[in-house]
């Protein structure tokens, strides 16, 4: 039997025993805790993912496709507006400096295209997009330069082609206008029910409103998940896709590493068009952006999807948290009044005086701005994935494929350049990125 065979007798197997476990739990739900928690203790799983964000989503649907008996584990409810995977919008693209984004991105475009074919459910729109700033700039010298390497099409716009092209924004004489004709957005919370629906229908399982407290690594082939509500749970594997409670977990376990991670509370605004405005700022007409002001500021703005008015974000602008139970702040003023300059000056159309509606959510940032996606340096069970550092949802099918073959020690299909890799912290290989 081949690879293939085999990955599909697994997974038959897996939808077969996820059927009986069902039809087990609906036909003895009034059994007490201890029955329930002796029966989870007969299940070994072959891995358990912790976090189902865009990140565990796409971890479990991958592997529950390759065949594993998978089980993810949510703290709350499907689609939750706590974390990083919620809302109406992301913008996937190519415009990336470095190869390894790129190479991620042309193996996401083609995994999104098949959950949108298994599913029969539409979660990504082409607008194009726009990357642009002072034609000094060195995040959009370096991204033109990417894109020879990569072969990735784009075009140099002049100010007057580019605002007749898209008559939703106004340039400055001296500013670098780059356009590439892949770019889009990705129906966040959308895809997070889609993906999760995917993962049910290959044989994996999902709990919601499920914390884990804490997990134990009995052996190379066994590791405990405890959970707040006292039911245990057996797995060969782990994956730990949490986000901002991440490193809350890990030292809850006991597993002697604290990722070099900083948490922000960010906030996105939707900006409507004034009155009396003809311009289109739908995504049916108005591409994405991404404004470099200088080396360290980016702006980026998708168009109007579900909620009304232009989303545009300060990136990295937020407020730092200690964890993921501080205290919520309030957006800095000179943050809030820098966007609204941006709207000002480059999107005339809207109304900059008052947004119509604001969103929060959390970045988990490595000290690079990287992502991890690697095995614990102890434990090779324990796979460390999901701190995106704001940058991660367009990859995540991708990202999920990565993960499934790191947890079945298959070969990457992509050179990541050891970009994600644990190891990189100790000796400061990668400098901190300065694109969005």
């Amino acid at each position: 039997m081949d690879d293939q065979q085999a990955s599909y007798t697994r997974r038959i197997q897996n939808i077969q025993s996820h059927i009986l476990n069902n039809n087990y739990n609906n036909s003895n739900n009034n059994n007490n805790n201890n029955n329930s928690n002796n029966k989870n203790n007969e299940v070994l799983y072959d891995c358990i993912v912790i976090g189902g964000g865009i990140t565990g989503s796409s971890a479990c649907y991958q592997m529950a496709k390759d065949g594993l008996k998978v089980l993810m584990l949510e703290q709350f409810k499907e689609a939750h507006d706590k974390g990083s995977s919620h809302g109406d919008g992301r913008i996937i693209r190519f415009s990336y400096p470095e190869d390894t984004y790129i190479r991620l991105a042309k193996m996401a475009y083609p995994e999104w295209s098949e959950i949108e074919r298994l599913s029969n459910t539409k979660l990504i729109h082409i607008t194009g997009g726009l990357d642009f700033g002072h034609e000094n700039s060195q995040p959009l010298k370096d991204l033109i330069e990417s894109y020879k390497r990569n072969n990735i099409d784009y075009q140099i716009l002049s100010k007057k082609e580019a605002e007749l092209k898209f008559p939703q924004f106004k340039f400055r004489e001296n500013d670098l206008i780059v356009f590439q004709k892949d770019s889009g957005v990705a129906y966040a919370s959308k895809s997070i029910k889609t993906i999760w629906s995917l993962c049910k229908r290959f044989g994996g399982q999902i709990l919601d409103n499920k914390k884990v407290s804490r997990i134990k690594v009995e052996s190379e082939l066994l590791i405990t998940v405890l959970c707040e509500d006292q039911s245990v749970y057996k797995t060969k594997k782990i994956v730990l896709a949490c986000g901002g409670w991440i490193n809350q977990l890990i030292h809850n376990s006991q597993l002697n590493i604290t990722l070099p991670l900083e948490i922000t509370q960010e906030t996105v605004f939707y900006w409507e068009p004034k009155l009396n405005n003809t311009i289109d700022y739908t995504q049916f007409n108005n591409p994405v952006s991404i404004f470099y002001d200088n080396d360290s500021d980016a702006y980026y703005s998708l168009p109007q999807i579900d909620i009304k008015g232009v989303k545009i974000g300060y990136h990295h602008g937020g407020n730092v948290l200690e964890n993921m139970d501080s205290k919520k702040l309030p957006y800095k003023k000179e943050n809030y009044d820098k966007v609204k300059g941006y709207v000002g000056e480059y999107m005339p159309g809207l109304n900059n005086e008052k947004e119509y509606h604001s969103v929060v959510c959390h970045y988990t940032n490595t000290s690079d701005w990287h992502f991890i996606i690697d095995k614990h340096p102890r434990y090779t069970n324990v796979v460390i994935a999901s701190p995106c550092s704001g940058h991660g949802f367009k990859f995540g099918p991708a990202i999920g494929k990565l993960i499934s073959n790191l947890v079945q020690n298959k070969p990457n299909p992509i050179d990541t350049n050891d970009e994600f890799l644990l190891k990189r912290f100790s000796s400061n290989t990668f400098p901190k990125r300065i694109s969005a």
